[in-house]
C-alpha cells in the first residue's frame, strides 16, 4: 500500500513538473483611450493596446500602425488630406489620453463632422 503511494506521489511530482509555468501576456508599450463624443450624439469610447495590438479597438493593428508613424502623437495625423467632405456641422470631440512608450499623451481635438474626423485619423477612430 505504501509503495502504491509512493509511486502516485512520484508520478504526481513528475506530472507538475513537467507542467509548463504560466507566461504572463507581454505589457504593451502603449494603452490609449480614445473617446469620440459626437455633439447631440453618441459617445463612444475604446481602449487601444499597441506593442502588441490589442484592447477593445476592433481595428487595434490599423490604428496602432497609423500612430507608430507619427510616434504616438495624434495631432500629426492626417491620413487621407485630399478627402472630399460635405461641409455638414456635427461637431466630434476626439481624445486620446494614456501612455506611448512610457510618454503622457493628452491630445483633444474638434473636427466639423464624421468625415473630417476620419480623414485625419483613419483607424484610429474607427470603431
Amino acid at each position: 500500500m505504501m509503495r502504491a503511494f509512493g509511486a502516485i506521489a512520484l508520478c504526481g511530482a513528475f506530472m507538475v513538473g513537467a507542467s509548463s509555468p504560466a507566461v504572463a501576456a507581454p505589457h504593451p508599450k502603449a494603452q490609449l483611450k480614445i473617446v469620440d463624443a459626437v455633439k447631440d450624439g453618441v459617445t463612444k469610447t475604446v481602449w487601444l493596446n499597441c506593442g502588441p495590438a490589442g484592447g477593445a479597438h476592433p481595428n487595434a493593428r490599423a490604428a496602432c500602425r497609423l500612430l507608430e508613424k507619427v510616434d504616438g502623437h495624434p495631432e500629426r495625423l492626417n491620413v487621407t488630406p485630399d478627402a472630399i467632405c460635405t461641409k455638414e456641422l456635427q461637431p466630434h470631440v476626439v481624445v486620446v489620453a494614456g501612455q506611448w512608450q512610457g510618454t503622457t499623451v493628452q491630445w483633444a481635438k474638434v473636427f466639423g463632422n464624421g468625415c473630417t474626423t476620419k480623414a485625419a485619423l483613419g483607424a484610429v477612430v474607427s470603431f
